[in-house]
C-alpha cells in the first residue's frame, strides 16, 4: 500500500496536480441538511468543551455586504449599500452575540475575525456597537484577544484614513486587504472593478501612518492574460511596499462562482502556475519574510494570521452572522442556506432577533473525522500524540501509509511523532491533504460538484453561452471544493 501511495503522490507532484486551497476540513460541499429539532447550539458546544483540556475560542463575524460581486467570488456576499439595512444587520448580529454569551464565556476568547463580504463598508458606528456588544458579555477581550481583524479594501483605509483610525482605536490589530493584483487589467477583466496602485500604495502608507499592527494583502496567481512577466511585476512591487503579512493563492474559479456559471471566463490552471509560486516563494523570503503556510508569508513577530492557524491547530470557531460557519469538534455548520440572497439576510435579521436561529445544514464529526481533520490542516507541525484519544491508533496504518508516502516524497520530516512540512511540503500541502480525505467526504463532494456543473451545463446551454476551460490536471476533476 505504502508503495502504491508514495507513486500516486510522485505521480501528482510531476503532473503538476493542482487542487484548491485545503483551508476547511470537511469541505463546505459536504454539509448537508441536518435533522429538524436534533442539534441544539448549547449541547453541541457543551460537548464540545468536552474534547478540550484548556477551552478556547475563534471568533468569526460575518458582514455579507459589497457594493459589487467579483466574477470568480463564492463566498456568501450579497450587494448593498443600503445603510438602512446595515443598521439592521448589525442589531441582529448584536443579538446573535449576546445568545451566544455563555458559549465565549466559557473559553479564553483567542481571536476576533470580521469577514464577509466588504465589511469595510460598514461606519464606525456599526463597529463600535458590535465591539461594544462583545466587551458586554467578555469585558477583556482586549487584553486575551491576540489577533482582531477585519477585511478591507484598499480605498476604505486610503480615502477614509479618519474612519480606519477609529477602528485602530478600538482595538483593530490586523486588517486583510485585497489586491489581488498589481496589474489593473487583469482584475478589471476578472470582475473585481481593480483600484489603481497609488490608491494601493496610499493604503499601505496610511495603514503605517495609523500605526496599524498587521496589514495583510494577497496575490492571485492565474489571472486570464497573467503572464509570467506580470506575475513577477506584482510580487516585485508588493514585496518593495513591505506589508506584514502576504498570501499568494491559485486562482479557483468554483461552480458556484458567476464566471463559471456563465463560461465567460477563462483562466491558468496549469502546472507552471508552480513556477510563479517558486518566485514568489524566493523573492518574499530574499525580503525578511518567513513562510507561515502553503500561501502565506509574514514580517517575524509582526505579521501572520492568527486565527487561521489556531483553526488548524483545532481551537474551535464560533461563526456568527448569515452566511457563516462553526467548526468545532461535535459538527461544522451552519445557521442558514449556504445560498445568498437578500431574502436570505432579511430571514436571518427576524430569526436572530428572535432568538430562533439553529444549526440547519453541516456535517456531523466522528472521531475519525476529528483525526482526518488536524491531519488534512494541520501538517505545518503537529503532534500525532494529541489525537490518540480520538482514535489515531485505530487507523494508524492508513494514516501512517500516506504519511510515509509523504516523508519518501520529501514532503514531511518525522520527528519522533511530531510531523512538519519541509519547504516541499509546503510548495504540495494541498495535493498531501487531499489523501486524508475520508471516502464519505469524497462521496458527498463529488456528488455536490456534480450537480452544480449539471446545473452550469444546462444554464449555459440555455444562455448559449461557451464552456469554461480550464488547462491543466485536477486533483479531483471538477474545478475546485469550497
Amino acid at each position: 500500500m505504502t508503495s502504491s501511495l508514495h507513486q500516486q503522490l510522485a505521480d501528482h507532484i510531476d503532473q503538476g496536480v493542482i487542487p484548491p486551497y485545503q483551508y476547511s476540513y470537511p469541505p463546505r460541499s459536504a454539509y448537508r441538511p441536518l435533522a429538524e429539532g436534533k442539534w441544539s447550539i448549547p449541547d453541541v458546544w457543551a460537548r464540545d468543551l468536552t474534547h478540550h483540556q484548556v477551552p478556547e475560542l475563534n471568533l468569526y463575524l460575518h458582514v455579507p455586504f459589497c457594493d459589487r460581486k467579483c466574477g470568480f467570488c463564492n463566498l456568501y456576499t450579497i450587494i448593498s449599500t443600503d445603510e438602512d439595512v446595515y443598521d439592521a444587520y448589525t442589531d441582529a448580529l448584536c443579538t446573535q452575540i449576546r445568545d451566544h454569551a455563555e458559549i465565549i464565556q466559557a473559553r479564553r476568547l483567542r481571536t476576533i475575525y470580521i469577514g464577509g463580504g466588504t465589511p469595510a463598508l460598514l461606519k464606525p458606528r456599526h463597529f463600535e456597537q458590535i465591539f461594544t456588544t462583545i466587551g458586554e458579555i467578555y469585558p477583556n477581550w482586549r487584553s486575551t484577544a491576540e489577533e482582531v481583524a477585519v477585511e478591507a479594501t484598499p480605498s476604505s483605509i486610503a480615502d477614509a484614513p479618519d474612519e480606519f483610525k477609529a477602528l485602530i482605536d478600538m482595538g483593530l490589530t490586523r486588517a486583510n486587504v485585497g489586491i489581488q493584483s498589481l496589474v489593473p487589467r487583469e482584475i478589471r477583466e476578472a470582475g473585481r472593478g481593480g483600484e489603481d496602485e497609488d490608491v494601493i500604495r496610499r493604503a499601505l502608507r496610511t495603514a503605517h501612518e495609523l500605526g496599524l499592527p498587521d496589514l495583510s494583502t494577497d496575490l492571485i496567481m492565474g489571472f486570464a492574460g497573467q503572464t509570467p512577466e506580470t506575475w513577477r511585476q506584482s510580487v516585485d512591487e508588493l514585496a518593495a511596499l513591505r506589508p506584514t503579512t502576504i498570501s499568494t493563492y491559485f486562482l479557483t474559479v468554483r461552480p458556484d462562482a458567476w464566471f463559471s456559471k456563465t463560461g465567460a471566463y477563462q483562466y491558468m490552471w496549469q502546472p507552471e502556475l508552480y513556477e510563479r509560486y517558486d518566485y514568489a516563494r524566493r523573492v518574499f523570503l530574499d525580503h525578511g519574510y518567513v513562510q507561515e503556510g502553503s500561501v502565506r508569508y509574514k514580517k517575524p513577530g509582526r505579521g501572520g494570521y492568527v486565527q487561521k492557524v489556531l483553526t488548524f491547530h483545532g481551537v474551535p470557531l464560533l461563526g456568527l452572522g448569515v452566511g457563516a460557519r462553526s467548526y468545532n469538534s461535535v459538527l461544522d455548520y451552519m445557521c442558514g442556506s449556504v445560498k445568498p440572497s437578500t431574502a436570505e439576510v432579511a430571514d436571518y435579521i427576524k430569526r436572530a432577533k428572535g432568538h430562533e436561529l439553529a444549526p440547519v445544514t453541516g456535517f456531523e464529526l466522528t472521531d475519525e473525522e476529528i483525526v482526518r481533520k488536524r491531519l488534512v490542516l494541520d501538517t505545518f507541525d503537529l503532534d500525532l500524540a494529541e489525537l490518540d484519544r480520538f482514535g489515531y491508533q485505530k487507523h494508524a496504518a492508513e494514516f501512517e501509509a500516506v504519511l510515509e508516502a509523504a516523508e519518501s516524497n520529501g514532503l514531511v520530516h518525522r520527528l519522533g511523532r511530531r510531523v512538519q512540512l519541509t519547504p516541499k511540503g509546503f510548495k504540495y500541502r494541498d495535493v498531501l491533504s487531499w489523501m486524508f480525505y475520508s471516502g464519505s467526504v469524497k462521496d458527498l463532494d463529488r456528488e455536490y460538484y456534480e450537480n452544480l456543473h449539471a446545473a452550469n451545463k444546462r444554464a449555459r446551454k440555455n444562455m448559449g453561452a461557451t464552456p469554461v476551460r480550464i488547462t491543466g490536471v485536477d486533483l479531483r476533476e471538477r474545478e475546485g471544493a469550497a
